[in-house]
C-alpha cells in the first residue's frame, strides 16, 4: 500500500467509525433527549447505566441498533488502528507491526462483545476483553504518548505542530478523555451518564482523520543522520 493510499484509509475509517458513534448515540437520546429537555422524566430514564452501550454489563437493556452500531464504529476504528502505526512511524516494521496487531486487535475484541450484546440483546463478554480494554484505556494513549516524544526529535516548525495536534486528538478519543470531557461538551452533568456525551468521542476521530493528511512522513532523527562524506582522491598507482 502506498503512503497516499495508506493515508486515505486511515482518513476514511477514522471518519465513518466518527459517523458511527454518532449515530449509535442518536438510538439513545433522539428523540426523548433535545437539547434544553435533558431534565425530562423520559431523559432521566435514559440517563440510567442500564443502557450504556459502550461498556455492557448486567443489568442492561439494548435501545434500538445503538449497540450494532457503536461494535462496527470499534471495527473500523480497529481498521484505523491496524493503518496508522505504518502512516505514522515510517519504516521501522518492528515496531509497526506488533502495535498494529495489539490496538486493532483489542479494539476487534471490544467491538465483538458491544455488537453481539446489541444482537442478541443480552451483556455478552468475549474472551479478553479486560486486557482489550485496558490497552484502548492505558495501551494506546502511551503508545501515542511515546510516538510524539520520539517525532519531536525529528519534526519542526508546522511538522511538530500538526504531530502534536493529531497526538492529542487520537489521546482524546480514549475512553478515559471521552468520559471526562462528554458532559463538559455537552454541557450537563448527570448522576449516571450525560445525554449524548457517548457521541463526544465522534469529534476527536473526526479531527485526527483531518490531521492525518498534514502530519508530516518520518523521517530519520536529525541526530542519527550521516554527515556528508567527503569525496577521496585514489592513491597513485606505484610506478
Amino acid at each position: 500500500m502506498s503512503h497516499i493510499a495508506a493515508r486515505a484509509a486511515a482518513s476514511f475509517l477514522l471518519l465513518a467509525s466518527a459517523a458511527l458513534f454518532v449515530a449509535a448515540s442518536a438510538q439513545r437520546w433522539w428523540p426523548a433527549c433535545p437539547r434544553g429537555r435533558f431534565d425530562t422524566a423520559a431523559c432521566l430514564r435514559l440517563q440510567d447505566h442500564e443502557f450504556d452501550y459502550l461498556s455492557v454489563s448486567a443489568p442492561w437493556t439494548s435501545l434500538g441498533d445503538a449497540a450494532q452500531y457503536a461494535g462496527v464504529g470499534m471495527f473500523l476504528l480497529a481498521g484505523a488502528a491496524a493503518v496508522l502505526p505504518f502512516v505514522l512511524a515510517g519504516r521501522a516494521l518492528r515496531f509497526q507491526v506488533p502495535i498494529a496487531v495489539m490496538v486493532a486487535g483489542s479494539l476487534t475484541i471490544l467491538g465483538v462483545e458491544v455488537w453481539w450484546s446489541g444482537v442478541t440483546g443480552q451483556p455478552q463478554t468475549a474472551p479478553g476483553s479486560s486486557a482489550a480494554a485496558l490497552v484502548w484505556a492505558l495501551g494506546v494513549p502511551l503508545l501515542l504518548g511515546a510516538w510524539w516524544l520520539r517525532e519531536s526529535m525529528r519534526a519542526d516548525g508546522d511538522g511538530m505542530r500538526w504531530t502534536s495536534a493529531l497526538a492529542g486528538a487520537l489521546m482524546a478519543a480514549a475512553p478515559l478523555p471521552v468520559l471526562l470531557l462528554g458532559p463538559l461538551a455537552v454541557g450537563y452533568v448527570s448522576h449516571d451518564t450525560a445525554p449524548w456525551s457517548d457521541a463526544v468521542i465522534a469529534v476527536p476521530l473526526a479531527v485526527a482523520a483531518l490531521l492525518v493528511w498534514k502530519v508530516p512522513r518520518a523521517t530519520r532523527p536529525r541526530s542519527a543522520a550521516r554527515p556528508p562524506t567527503r569525496p577521496t582522491t585514489a592513491a597513485p598507482a606505484p610506478r
